[in-house]
Formats: C-alpha cells, structure tokens, sequence
C-alpha cells in the first residue's frame, strides 16, 4: 500500500530537504522510490536516513510538490534529521538496501523510531482531491495539457463543494502554477 507523506532527509552539511512522496507503507519496512536526480535519492545514498511524516495539512504537499521550500521542522529523535512541526505521527528510517537501477531507485528502510504529535484528522474529498493536483503538477512535462486541463477543472468541483480555506489556498496555488507552467513545445522553442 502507497501512503503519502512529507519525506524529510538531509545533505551531509545538515541541509534539509522536504519532499512530498508515496512511500510504500509496512508496520517495520517503508519502501521509498525517488528518482535518481532528485535531492531525495543523493541525500539518502549520501546519509542512509530520512523521516516519513504523516500530515493532514495539503497545503504541505501543495507547495512542496511545485517548489523547493522549507518547513518549521525539530531534529528527529533517533536519526540525522528533522521532523514536520505539522506532523501527525512520522517514522524515524535507516536505508537497509539501495537500488540504484533507472529510472527510480527502490530503496528499503528500517523504522528505528515513531513518534505521535496529534491525531491524524483524516482527508475529506477537497484534499483528496489536492493530492492528485499536487500528483498532476510533477507531471505536466508528461502529460497532454488538455488532459491536465480536464483533471484539474474535475478535481476542481470537489474542492469547490468540500473544501476548507486551507485545501482552497492548496489548489489555487496548484492551479496557477499548472497554468503558468511552460510546456513541452514551449520549452523546446526557447
């Protein structure tokens, strides 16, 4: 099962990087699948440690989908890194195996600590819904930009009827910057 978290993990100078992933989920073992280029994959090849926090707050993996951006955090418990003050629970990790094969590295990690800040409020369809436009703007170099269009204005109505100022605030973000994004043909005339 793929369980969306806010990875933390750190360089070997301390720098920390927040990155919204899908880890597979097991009670001892969480499976993390960066790609190869990513910030991600070289700070846990580089370190062998990250957390997996557990949040209900979109927003989050909203602007952490579309930027490089930094989170109040505290230093983790157990290993070399930090914890997302908007943590519900998290899981404290040490890389046990690394495959490095492309396109994305399977990396499997022991949890060696967990911690609880508050109870995990759950998602309501608005943040359902902002997850997947959160998923859909890391794709937009893959996809066809009227499929992208389409999704968005559909996921766009769930948000409408359920949403919260946090979960609205999430999408408009997300939407502005699909719609600023250049695409693939744009790209390549430049």
């Amino acid at each position: 099962m793929i369980i969306e978290s806010i990875l933390t993990t750190m360089d070997a100078r301390g720098a920390v990087n927040f990155a919204p992933m899908g880890v597979e989920w097991a009670e001892d073992e969480i499976v993390i699948k960066p790609f190869l280029e990513t910030t991600t994959f070289k700070n846990l090849e580089a370190t062998g440690a990250a957390v997996v926090n557990l949040t209900d707050d979109v927003l989050l993996f909203a602007q952490g989908a579309i930027s490089n951006v930094a989170f109040p955090a505290k230093p983790a418990t157990v290993v070399r890194g930090v914890v997302l003050d908007a943590a519900c629970s998290w899981r404290e990790v040490r890389v046990a195996a690394l495959d490095a094969t492309p396109p994305r590295a399977r990396i499997v990690s022991r949890v060696v600590h967990r911690g609880f800040q508050r109870e995990f409020l759950g998602f309501n369809r608005a943040r359902h819904a902002v997850l997947e436009a959160a998923i859909l703007a890391t794709r937009i170099h893959l996809l066809p930009p009227e499929q992208i269009r389409d999704e968005l204005a559909r996921l766009q109505v769930i948000v409408d009827k359920t949403a919260g100022p946090r979960e609205r605030d999430a999408m408009a973000l997300l939407t502005d910057y699909v719609r600023r994004a250049p695409r693939p043909e744009q790209s390549a005339a430049r």
